[in-house]
């Protein structure tokens, strides 16, 4: 019972500090302190550290024993680590989702492609950035593939929280919010072919538009 209890407050507290970190409430280089998190939260040492573990395993943070625990920074090997692997999996799963959709899918993406055009005409990014995490995370359910659709959770946080480093840095300018109607047109078509493209290019544009405004156009 007592493992079970830890391992409940373990995942309490990783889901906990994940959001604050990728939410920029902890911000990068940042220092964690274990003991204020541990009257904070409610949890023992154990529990605590097992979270610390998890998040210094997803990249988010860095723990330098003895010393200290901080907040990651986003650095270019970060970013394009990050697009490599959106680059193999979310073209697959755009694929993929054009020829497995439902009838109940597409009701649903014709309804989140207003969302999506909406949130582009707002002066911030906080509306965008939710409508695009929904897109993406359903382009991973339309596969009807689980274990891709767990990969794609993992990606896409990583990916929000670089976004919101990157709009907490440079503002929002309109033609950062990049439009996905190539690809829910490919996906309403159940063009496979289309849809993989198209998300190809998606991807590549903001893989560019984030290099470029952290490291300068030539990346």
């Amino acid at each position: 019972m007592r493992a079970t209890r830890d391992a409940t407050l373990a995942q309490q507290a990783y889901l906990r500090l994940k959001e604050r970190i990728v939410s920029l409430a902890l911000p990068p280089g940042s220092t964690i302190h274990e003991a204020e998190l541990q009257q904070e939260f409610g949890v023992g040492r154990t529990p605590l550290r097992d979270a610390l573990q998890r998040l210094a395993h997803d990249g988010m943070l860095r723990i330098y024993p003895r010393r200290a625990i901080v907040v990651a920074k986003l650095g270019l090997s970060e970013i394009r680590e990050l697009f490599e692997v959106r680059q193999a999996l979310e073209p697959a799963a755009a694929a993929l989702a054009a020829e497995r959709m439902t009838k109940p899918d597409h009701e649903a993406l014709r309804a989140l492609r207003v969302e999506l055009r909406d949130s582009r005409t707002r002066p911030d990014a906080t509306q965008f950035l939710r409508a695009d995490q929904v897109f993406h995370r359903a382009v991973a359910d339309f596969a009807q593939n689980a274990l891709l659709a767990e990969y794609m959770d993992h990606i896409q946080t990583l990916n929000l929280w670089m976004w919101n480093t990157y709009f907490e840095t440079h503002g929002v300018r309109r033609h950062d919010l990049f439009a996905h109607e190539p690809i829910v047109e490919a996906l309403l078509n159940g063009d496979a072919a289309g849809a993989e493209a198209a998300m190809r290019e998606h991807i590549a544009r903001s893989n560019e538009q984030l290099l470029a405004g952290f490291f300068g156009a030539g990346g």
